[in-house]
C-alpha cells in the first residue's frame, strides 16, 4: 500500500526535498528502512526522502551496500522496531519520528 497523501506531506517537509544521506541532491523516492515484505509500514520512522531509484543515487546505494545500510540505519534488520534504530543523515544521528520529525542522538 502507497504511503498516504498526508505521510508523503510530512516527509517532504521533513526532508525540504533534499536527500536525506547525501544532503545535496533533490529526494525523488520513499525508502522503507524495514522492507514491507519484513513487516515494515509507512510510518514516517520507517521512511526517509532519497535521492535516484533503486538502482541509482542514495536509494541505489542502500540497495546496493546492505551492511552499509544497517551500520547507518538506512534499513532495519527484521527483528527491530524503526523508530528505535537511529539513522546517520547529514552529519548527525537522529532517531526518526513517526510524527515526521527527528530526534538529534547524542
Amino acid at each position: 500500500m502507497k504511503p498516504a497523501k498526508a505521510q508523503r506531506e510530512l516527509l517532504q517537509k521533513r526532508s525540504g526535498g533534499i536527500c536525506e544521506i547525501c544532503m545535496v541532491a533533490y529526494a525523488t523516492n520513499w525508502h522503507h528502512r524495514k522492507n514491507r515484505s519484513q513487516g515494515g509500514g509507512n510510518e514516517l520512522s520507517n521512511a526517509m526522502h532519497l535521492c535516484g531509484s533503486g538502482t541509482t543515487g542514495c536509494h541505489g546505494r542502500v540497495t546496493e551496500n546492505p551492511a552499509e545500510a544497517y551500520h547507518y540505519g538506512w534499513s532495519v534488520r527484521s527483528g527491530h522496531n524503526p523508530v528505535d534504530v537511529p539513522v546517520w543523515m547529514g552529519w548527525q544521528w537522529v532517531l526518526l519520528l513517526d510524527d515526521g520529525g527527528l530526534e538529534v542522538r547524542a
